[in-house]
């Protein structure tokens, strides 16, 4: 038995029926996942195992970890000056208490006392050793000439001591100067250089050199540290200004680093195997949303391009025109109907036959019917 060819015709006389099955059917439990969802969850699992990536390899590596012990410094100094006539004093007294500027001539002593203190954050051992030095500077200003190398003058021996378990030590150390008797030395080598075109300046330099030796438990070796207090007393003057040059008014840190963990192997082995599972998820969620995303076949492009530009001569239609009874005549391509429609002016009809694969464009005149029908199987 032949298969009877069905025909445009054969659809215009075709009736819908009425769907008798309105009634829901229970089937069982079925579960379902939206698009979006599944989406998500294939996303939400590559940042998940991302995580988990970072918390292996943030754990299995060794860390570095620092540790501070800071310090704080201070330094000051303080005098008394002495003068030599006690009779003829016109002060009232036999001895100054710190100010400006002093006359030289008249000064006998100096009793200065320097200062020190050290302060740590935790408590710990504390080696130290302390001496003062008197240095002698005679300068010729005009040719930046030292009058006086080698002129040093041990003042206080190194003195050693120890504080077991403290944070702060203090240096406190009087020093009686002779001023008088550095002053005249001062003019003496003054009188052997001096001349017409010479510019000679003095001054004392006392320094309280201090070496400490801290030895904290978090330390593998001793935190050993140099300083001073440096006072600058000047001589061949007529009037005298101590000044404290050094400054040792500061706060600082020792730092140490090491790593005090070892890497964990099985960690960074399971690291990476998440990395490369996390990889390919990554890669396979990124090919299912490519994959799905909705594409428009060749058919549906020229199919919406006609009714976008033609949109005010075409009219949509609910069902098949039905051509029985017309003299009907086949376009080769819509360009021809379109040149039929300028000429009859009437309205193309346009109806989907087959959703996405054909549809059929009609000009319907009194007996003729002129029309187009554009299919995908025809779209090379």
């Amino acid at each position: 038995m032949s298969k009877k060819k069905i025909t445009d015709k054969d659809f215009a006389q075709m009736e819908k029926l009425p769907n008798n099955r309105n009634k829901y059917i229970k089937r069982g439990f079925n579960f379902y996942i939206s698009y979006t969802l599944r989406v998500l969850i294939m996303f939400g699992l590559v940042a998940i195992i991302g995580l988990l990536i970072y918390f292996c390899f943030e754990n299995g590596f060794s860390k570095t970890k620092t540790i501070s012990l800071d310090y704080e410094e201070k330094d000051s100094i303080d005098y008394d000056i002495k003068l030599l006539d006690q009779q003829n004093n016109p002060f009232g007294s036999g001895a100054l208490t710190p100010g400006n500027y002093y006359i030289s001539d008249i000064i006998d002593d100096i009793s200065t006392d320097l200062y020190y203190e050290y302060t740590l954050s935790e408590k710990a051992d504390i080696k130290y050793t302390y001496s003062v030095d008197a240095a002698l500077k005679i300068i010729d200003e005009t040719s930046k000439r030292e009058l006086s190398d080698g002129a040093n003058f041990n003042l206080v021996e190194d003195t050693a001591k120890e504080e077991k378990n403290v944070n702060k030590i203090e240096i406190a150390q009087n020093i009686n100067l002779d001023y008088d008797y550095y002053n005249k030395m001062a003019k003496s080598v003054k009188e052997m250089y001096s001349d017409k075109d010479s510019n000679i300046n003095g001054y004392i330099l006392l320094k309280l050199y201090i070496n400490i030796e801290t030895i904290h438990q978090d330390f593998d070796e001793p935190l050993n540290k140099d300083t001073s207090v440096e006072v600058k007393i000047p001589l061949l003057s007529n009037q005298v200004s101590i000044e404290k040059i050094s400054d040792n008014n500061k706060k600082d840190s020792y730092v140490k680093h090491f790593s005090p963990e070892p890497a964990v192997e099985l960690l960074l082995y399971v690291g990476i195997v998440l990395l490369i599972l996390d990889t390919i998820l990554f890669l396979l969620s990124v090919n299912f949303v490519i994959k799905t995303l909705p594409r428009k076949t060749p058919y549906c492009l020229i199919r919406d391009n006609i009714l976008k530009h033609y949109n005010k001569i075409i009219v949509n239609s609910r069902k098949i025109p039905d051509l029985s009874g017309y003299n009907v005549i086949d376009c080769v391509s819509f360009k021809e109907l379109l040149d039929a429609q300028k000429i009859i002016d009437k309205p193309i009809i346009y109806y989907e036959i087959i959703k996405k694969q054909k549809c059929i464009f009609v000009i319907i005149n009194v007996t003729d019917a002129y029309r187009f029908i554009l299919k995908e199987a025809d779209i090379d």
